[in-house]
């Protein structure tokens, strides 16, 4: 059985990327030609998988663009899936978290009913809460540690208090987290959601855990440092060490999606496996 970090060295290793490709399909950003309701984004997604999966390690949707629609949404999310080859990394967007028989359940829908190879994880109620999302040698979690969003700081900055029994010093909450992650788990299941509008806080989460794979949104609408993640977003040290890519997936999504709707020539697939393949080689396997 192939760990997750193995399946997905391979794939990085056979595209030259650590890109992951973001579906987060809003209605009214469709393009001209599809449909502002389920139907249309379920096609435009298709088109959207069709154009980018060649040039991707992983695609990442978030259901929550799929769950506003109800049982209906969810289905076409499971037939979305379908379309994402094996070799794909499928990483669901979902920030679960909760106590145990609960996380247990959520475990289930996610890995065995969506066929999710990761999932991104509040770690906010503890290990024990999460232990359900990250027990499983061959699926993963990315657990929320500085997150991408402007308001990110208003609690993950948040000083906590030196622990005397782990040895941790005064820090923000964030590398609290972070120092945390890397006993969790059997090892090899979790890693770290770190914006790339955070550059500073990535280095510092880098030299906390060495070890640990991070997923890097915030590099395309959002304005994030792709220089400065690739420098520092490659973990140093086993298991997520192993290359290539070192355990890193750099998030895109409306870099990609966005370039349906420009007036440039060629028609929406054209476009969006020319914007997938520009940042596939923004964000080729670090040297």
């Amino acid at each position: 059985m192939d760990t997750y970090l193995e399946r997905l060295g391979a794939r990085t290793r056979s595209v030259g990327s650590v890109l992951c490709v973001g579906v987060d399909p809003v209605p009214e950003a469709l393009p001209d030609g599809f449909s502002r309701d389920l139907a249309g984004i379920e096609r435009f997604c298709e088109v959207l998988l069709d154009a980018a999966v060649p040039y991707a390690a992983a695609v990442k949707p978030n259901l929550a663009f799929f769950e506003a629609f109800g049982s209906a949404g969810m289905a076409a999310l499971e037939r979305l899936r379908a379309r994402v080859p094996t070799e794909v990394l499928f990483v669901g967007d979902v920030k679960r978290g909760d106590i145990g028989t609960t996380a247990a359940r959520q475990a289930a829908a996610l890995f065995d009913m969506l066929g999710c190879d990761a999932i991104t994880v509040n770690p906010y109620l503890g290990s024990e809460a999460v232990e359900p999302l990250i027990g499983r040698g061959d699926r993963f979690a990315y657990l929320l540690c500085r997150t991408s969003n402007p308001g990110a700081g208003e609690l993950q900055s948040l000083e906590v208090g030196a622990d005397p029994e782990t040895g941790a010093p005064a820090e923000p909450l964030y590398a609290r987290v972070a120092r945390r992650a890397r006993s969790w788990g059997p090892g090899g299941t979790v890693g770290l959601v770190v914006g790339a509008t955070a550059p500073v806080e990535l280095e510092k989460i880098r030299g906390i855990a060495p070890e640990l794979a991070l997923l890097v949104p915030g590099v395309g609408a959002q304005g994030g440092d792709v220089d400065s993640v690739l420098r520092h977003g490659p973990a140093g040290a086993p298991p997520a060490g192993l290359r290539p890519g070192g355990g890193l997936l750099v998030n895109v999504s409306r870099g990609i999606a966005g370039a349906a709707s420009g007036t440039g020539a060629g028609d929406v697939a054209e476009r969006l496996a020319a914007a997938a393949a520009d940042w596939a080689s923004r964000l080729r396997l670090p040297a």
